[in-house]
């Protein structure tokens, strides 16, 4: 679930993107006002057994709309039962709610080809990576969702074939015209920063998106990010870098000199930051920066 706190947070970036505060304070509560207690409730009944049968989806179906028109939190609910009963004997009226109500929610006022909004944009990545943490991939309705929506909005996410992984379906999207803008930064910003510390995997995407947009346009908030992001997982406990991690660093700098013979300016600041941290600061990351910092 994306955070009340990185939404606040967002809120006090934005000082730097004024254009951008009215929408994200109007998003703010479709996503994160609260359903009643019975929610809960009702998804205990239903997973009880493991699956949704035509009874439970009607329910489920009355349930969102109990104030006329499903909102952001009634959408999370519907991927919450998603993931518990997926790969069950499911009743079909189940699937065709899920994918009826979401394509509808996230397309919601897409009267021509846009992208999404960036609130829901961010919500929909962190939906589907929470599939793919619960259930170890990315499901067969929620890949029919994107397909929707990319008919719907034209150029959403740019995948290949179907079975594409969908963080390097993200990774594809923002490369394309080999920038990172504000709204590309937010989103990585709710992948990245759900996990903390982050996972490996999303700060192996991090990398590559530094190396790809070296010397290219982009929003300062991105050096903002790529430091934040691998100091968070670099540094276990106040002023202490772990000597395996520290390796780790040493070897995607050396993966980038092999490539670019140099290290981007972001790595750099990104050392400098380590060290500014960090009370012994690791010999090897140090040699990397007086090497490369001249």
């Amino acid at each position: 679930m994306i955070s009340a706190q990185n939404y606040f947070r967002r809120l006090l970036i934005l000082k730097n993107h004024p254009e951008q505060m009215p929408a994200i304070k109007e998003e703010l509560y479709e996503l994160l006002h609260e359903l009643p207690a019975e929610s809960q409730k009702m998804i205990e009944k239903i997973v009880e057994d493991k699956k949704v049968d035509a009874a439970d989806a009607e329910e489920i179906k009355k349930f969102i709309y109990r104030e006329k028109q499903p909102g952001g939190y009634e959408i999370r609910l519907l991927f919450d039962i998603h993931d518990h009963t997926y790969g069950q004997e499911n009743d079909p009226s189940w699937e065709a709610l899920f994918l009826d109500e979401t394509t509808r929610y996230f397309s919601a006022n897409a009267g021509e080809k846009i992208k999404l909004p960036l609130a829901k944009a961010a919500m929909l990545f962190d939906q589907v990576k929470t599939t793919i943490k619960n259930v170890g991939m990315m499901s067969e309705v929620e890949l029919i969702l994107i397909k929707n929506l990319i008919e719907i909005t034209g150029d959403l996410i740019f995948m290949n074939k179907s079975d594409s992984n969908f963080l390097l379906a993200l990774y594809e999207e923002i490369l394309k015209d080999s920038t990172i803008d504000f709204n590309e930064i937010e989103i990585l910003r709710e992948m990245v920063c759900q996990d903390i510390p982050p996972i490996l995997e999303d700060l192996e995407l991090l990398f590559e998106i530094n190396l790809a947009i070296m010397n290219k346009p982009r929003d300062d908030m991105w050096r903002v990010l790529f430091i934040e992001s691998v100091s968070s997982y670099m540094i276990n406990k106040p002023s202490e870098i772990d000597i395996k991690k520290a390796h780790w660093l040493e070897a995607k700098l050396e993966g980038t000199i092999e490539k670019v013979q140099c290290l981007t300016p972001d790595e750099i600041a990104l050392l400098c930051a380590l060290k500014d941290q960090t009370q012994d600061f690791p010999v090897g990351l140090d040699f990397y920066l007086t090497k490369y910092s001249q």
